[in-house]
């Protein structure tokens, strides 16, 4: 009697939430998205695959699960124009979403969560796709050691960070590296580091902010691990290269030139 009574209160708390989803897309979206997609793209189906996107990018910490905070959304051109003027609120709407539904699945999510809008020329109306990032380091983890899964649905799970490593570590030993931009617009831009994170792109807030309109807003990184400055591409649009060839990630070396849209940036060990 109690199995069966416990049964048929999940049956009723997973009602309540089906049709709390529901509700949530009905008076927060649906309004933006029918008035401008009468028979087109539907605000649950974006949902839907940036809950499927949060899902499959998740990393596995000490005593966490995070999920990226930062959902690029590119939509087809028309379908962009026809929600342009909507697109803070709805991308707003979306966010408050992915926090409710983290909090469902017992994940945390590494800063603020932001969701963009982006068009993309070469989709069909009605067609979408996204890409995800962190844009902030979970606090027990290494984004450091990201490798690509074979798998995309594979959980990656990351190695705690180990603070002695850098403990009592001459200053001299750390390598000290200088990125200059030496083609594009922002052409003479420097920027030192040693172990601190380099954001690439043209968010404003990036270590390297750039105004090349061919980059995306977090187009690309640098980490410092064993003693190395390792570039990773941020799942970018167009696209990052070192010397010539396409990287999802590469270790650098003194004199490597790095292109990121029609910006040409210099890896200099100092």
């Amino acid at each position: 009697m109690i199995e069966k009574s416990l049964a048929n209160l999940a049956g009723v708390l997973k009602l309540r939430f089906v049709r709390d989803i529901e509700n949530f897309f009905e008076k927060y979206i649906e309004d933006f998205f029918n008035k401008q997609f009468a028979s087109g793209l539907q605000p649950v189906e974006i949902a839907k695959r940036l809950a499927r996107e949060m899902e499959d990018e998740r990393m596995v910490g000490v005593s966490h699960v995070y999920v990226p905070n930062h959902y690029v959304v590119y939509i087809n051109r028309e379908d962009y124009d026809r929600l342009e003027p909507y697109a803070l609120a709805v991308c707003g709407e979306l966010s408050a979403y992915l926090i409710e539904e983290s909090k469902r699945r017992g994940y945390t999510i590494a800063g603020s969560p932001q969701v963009e809008l982006f068009a993309d020329e070469k989709l069909a109306k009605q067609d979408f796709r996204i890409t995800s990032s962190f844009t902030e380091a979970p606090h027990d983890i290494s984004l450091n050691q990201c490798e690509d899964s074979a798998n995309a649905n594979d959980t990656r799970v990351f190695d705690k960070l180990d603070p002695s490593l850098l403990l009592g570590r001459p200053q001299q030993q750390l390598l000290h590296g200088l990125l200059t931009v030496v083609a594009g617009l922002d052409t003479g831009l420097k920027v030192d580091f040693t172990t601190n994170r380099i954001n690439i792109g043209r968010r404003n807030t990036n270590e390297l902010p750039l105004t090349d309109m061919n980059t995306s807003r977090l187009h690309a990184y640098i980490v410092y691990e064993d003693n190395c400055h390792i570039i990773h591409d941020a799942k970018s649009l167009n696209g990052t290269y070192v010397d010539g060839h396409r990287i999802t990630h590469k270790q650098l070396k003194s004199g490597d030139r790095i292109k990121v849209g029609n910006t040409v940036i210099l890896y200099e060990v100092k």
